[in-house]
């Protein structure tokens, strides 16, 4: 058996994935094996799969997201350890060599990951992400900012069959909430150096939208009473959700959902005061107003 299973969840990314892939084959660690699970793709990606030079093991289901995609990974990966990486992503070449290296050098099991380098959707590069990385019980820190990505990270397979599945019923976020679960009883060891390459493209699943903000809001609020409020700071999560619900009320005004901006910036004026969310809460009661005025066949327009 492979000591790593480097696990690939695809959706119609033709474009990118050959990319990808070849990234996967220059790796300098080579006890591994590549597994993809191609959710429902239309386009040719499966040909891309098979035109592949190496030996890939390839898993076609119908479309049912990203989180059920990575779930079906995990149950088909046969190495002690699962590294992920998005099909539009690229891992460093020495990624898999050094998170072996760093995780088997620990005395528990622990959950590697690096920072990462920006690139554009030619492949152009860009900038280091500027997150400070952490390492130990980092729950608190986790919960204050997203840190942790599933790409260039390294899991004990046991690791993920103890904490639980990706979470289905959430649209967004499932790697931010397998993370924060596992943050609860693992500990993370960060690397100095970047493990995979990040690309920033129009087709990108978490754009800066109502829906995401909102749904990465809901997210964070159960985790925190439903576990995770042992683990943080009554502090740090008043500053925390109050500065999502601040985004997401930002982004409901922007895209015209003054009710909702109102909801959510007064929500976050009370967990935390705030002169900018002041104004924005201001500026969406005008907005709102506004479209109460209006006479009925201005306001129907779209």
């Amino acid at each position: 058996m492979p000591k790593v299973s480097i696990c690939i969840p695809t959706y119609n990314r033709e474009r990118y994935l050959q990319e990808t892939l070849a990234s996967v084959f220059a790796q300098t660690y080579k006890d591994y094996e590549v597994v993809v699970v191609d959710d429902g793709s239309t386009d040719n990606t499966a040909q891309v799969v098979k035109d592949a030079a190496h030996d890939v093991r390839y898993c076609w289901q119908q479309n049912q997201g990203e989180a059920a995609a990575r779930n079906k990974l995990v149950v088909l990966a046969r190495g002690r350890y699962i590294s992920f990486i998005d099909s539009d992503d690229l891992l460093v070449p020495d990624a898999i060599e050094r998170m072996v290296t760093a995780i088997e050098a620990e005395p528990d099991d622990v959950i590697v990951y690096g920072p990462y380098l920006r690139i554009d959707e030619n492949g152009k590069p860009g900038k280091r992400s500027k997150h400070k990385l952490y390492s130990g019980h980092i729950t608190e820190r986790l919960f204050q900012e997203i840190v942790v990505h599933p790409n260039g990270s390294m899991w004990p397979k046991t690791v993920l069959e103890d904490i639980g599945e990706f979470d289905t019923s959430l649209r967004v976020c499932t790697d931010y909430d397998l993370a924060l679960r596992a943050s609860t009883k693992y500990r993370f060891l960060a690397l100095p150096e970047p493990t995979f390459l990040h690309r920033r493209h129009a087709n990108n699943v978490s754009g800066y939208s109502f829906a995401n903000c909102k749904a990465q809001l809901d997210m964070l609020h159960h985790f925190y009473h439903q576990g995770g409020k042992a683990l943080i700071s009554p502090r740090c999560a008043t500053k925390r959700l109050a500065k999502q619900g601040y985004r997401a009320g930002r982004c409901a005004l922007r895209e015209g959902l003054c009710d909702m901006a109102q909801q959510l910036l007064t929500e976050s004026l009370r967990r935390r005061f705030s002169l900018k969310t002041l104004f924005w809460l201001l500026v969406s009661l005008g907005k709102g107003r506004t479209a109460v005025l209006k006479p009925h066949h201005e306001r129907s327009q779209p």
